[in-house]
């Protein structure tokens, strides 16, 4: 089994687990307040194409991101995880015109340096364990 099948089968199994809480809890209001407002705003069919294209995207980002994962090293993978954020965050201030105060950029610095020292530590754990086991 590869990566690909393993994510297939883990967001089938996802979703029939959290589909009927989601329902049950979130539901009512989602369906009062939520999908009413939604569609207010930008009418149906809108909603509906951003509702897909936003599931789309995200599932064929997760499917990349596992397939990356096993075709790199973990400390690869740690490092491009990091550079994402960086990306994500830029993009935001110039895209949004999200503004950048003090405390805001050093907030951003503190939790980017803490996902890269987590993540390059946590690389490093398991790159020597599948050394280890070779």
């Amino acid at each position: 089994m590869d990566s690909t099948n393993a994510y297939a089968y883990t967001s089938v199994i996802a979703l029939f687990f959290c589909i009927p809480p989601a329902i049950l809890i979130e539901g009512p209001k989602l369906m009062e307040f939520g999908f009413a407002n939604a569609i207010a705003k930008v009418g149906l069919v809108k909603f509906l194409s951003d509702l897909f294209w936003i599931g789309m995207f995200y599932h064929l980002y997760n499917q990349l991101a596992t397939n990356t994962l096993e075709r790199v090293a973990p400390l690869t993978h740690a490092v491009g995880n990091v550079l994402k954020r960086v990306f994500v965050i830029g993009f935001s201030i110039v895209v949004f015109g999200n503004k950048i105060w003090t405390q805001t950029g050093i907030g951003t610095a503190i939790a980017i340096a803490g996902v890269a020292i987590y993540s390059l530590i946590k690389a490093n754990i398991e790159e020597q364990k599948r050394v280890s086991f070779d």
